[in-house]
């Protein structure tokens, strides 16, 4: 249950906020906002359910390079969007707006709704075809509870974009647009140093130290980009706070004041829905992740050492049981290099550091039937194990003899830096 809670808030919660903010836009800006909602609903979720079925079924896909797509298309549209919805902005208050503008505003509020939506519904949609596995039937309590916490996640962004939504409604336009504006700046730094990342992964840039010290950055500090949008929540409901603190009780009748009284109360309602929510939130992703992850340990790696040829050695009867097998080779100069090896099918073992290019050695796990990176939580498709990309293990050159896996300790030596 909570792996599912923790995920789906986790991945969600910056979308549904920046959803919620976009929606806002469009009532200031938009003649149309429920046309233009439910059109780049269905465009973002006809997307990701494409992405979804391909990379059900066949698995041929790369998530890293449909992300890239999405992002470098937020990139590009987002600056130029942000300019048309504050033309429109100016020229609603002189009266002067013209057709030109609002298209163009509405075609790019469109747009950037779609590629949120496409961004986080991948997710969503295959998180439920990994319910049972490893189970012999879906008629269990291990089951239902997975059900239970993903649907709960669910229903906590869908409260949480709702809010945020009514709020921004009690609030002066124009201080809602310069706060819209600051969080799609954010999104956008957060969105381009994810493209920096799967760029050098992908050796599609060079690597740059100063790039990937962010980039190791942003990922040690997980939470970071999660706190900043809850903070900007927060704001929102510190100034609905404010206002309903200081708006006056003038009427003309009692009637009057107390509708202005009944406003009041509905106000200071939804700040303290907005705030148990982004509590809830804050809880989930930090305690409660905790408490999931307390118990994952890192096995010691077992000690290896070169046979009388100068060669490291492992029985493949040693790792033929498809679990995740941790060794450690001392080099010349007294490091502990890490690598591990598991089983991948009949004749297929993946060999590689226990380390990776975007995490460091920080180390993989296994939970279930699956590898796991213990620093940022990304499972590994066993099968790509041994190559290159995302955070997959740096791959290994090793040779299969006489049943035995044979490496040769001058590649654990060229890697001994990346375990000092």
């Amino acid at each position: 249950m909570l792996q599912y809670l923790i995920n789906v808030t986790d991945n969600t919660f910056i979308s549904a906020v920046i959803v919620a903010l976009l929606i806002s836009t469009l009532r200031i800006v938009s003649t149309q906002p429920k046309k233009i909602i439910w059109s780049s609903l269905l465009l973002g979720c006809l997307v990701a359910l494409v992405y979804a079925i391909l990379k059900r079924n066949t698995g041929t896909v790369i998530r890293e390079y449909y992300d890239l797509v999405l992002l470098c298309s937020w990139g590009i549209f987002i600056i130029p969007t942000v300019f048309c919805i504050w033309i429109c902005y100016i020229k609603q208050k002189r009266a002067n707006m013209n057709a030109w503008w609002q298209l163009s505003v509405n075609c790019g509020i469109t747009l950037l709704l779609a590629l949120v939506f496409a961004l986080f519904m991948p997710n969503l949609l295959l998180y439920p075809f990994a319910f049972d596995v490893g189970m012999d039937s879906i008629f269990n309590t291990d089951y239902l509870f997975k059900w239970l916490g993903y649907t709960a996640a669910i229903i906590l962004m869908l409260l949480i974009t709702l809010f945020i939504c009514r709020i921004t409604y009690k609030l002066a336009n124009k201080l809602v647009l310069i706060i819209i504006s600051i969080a799609l700046a954010i999104f956008t730094i957060q969105n381009f140093i994810t493209i920096a990342q799967i760029m050098i992964v992908r050796r599609i840039i060079a690597y740059q130290q100063w790039l990937m010290d962010l980039i190791i950055f942003v990922l040690s500090h997980g939470n970071f980009f999660i706190f900043v949008f809850i903070c900007i929540s927060l704001l929102l409901t510190l100034m609905l706070y404010i206002k309903s603190k200081t708006t006056p009780l003038n009427g003309q009748n009692p009637a009057q004041i107390r509708k202005i009284k009944a406003n009041i109360r509905q106000d200071r309602r939804k700040v303290l829905m907005i705030m148990a929510a982004t509590a809830i939130t804050a809880f989930t992703v930090t305690r409660l992740r905790y408490l999931y992850e307390k118990g994952v340990e890192i096995s010691p790696a077992e000690p290896i050492g070169l046979n009388s040829n100068g060669l490291l050695v492992i029985p493949l009867t040693k790792v033929n049981d498809s679990k995740l097998h941790r060794f450690g080779y001392t080099t010349q100069d007294g490091t502990i290099v890490r690598f591990i090896i598991i089983k991948k099918s009949e004749n297929a073992y993946g060999v590689g550091l226990d380390a990776c290019d975007i995490c460091g050695a920080s180390g993989y796990y296994q939970r279930g039937d699956q590898v796991v990176c213990s620093l940022c939580d990304v499972v590994m498709n066993i099968a790509t194990i041994g190559f290159p990309g995302g955070c997959n293990p740096v791959p290994l050159k090793f040779q299969v003899n006489d049943g035995n896996i044979v490496i040769k300790p001058k590649y654990l030596e060229a890697e001994k830096n990346r375990f000092k």
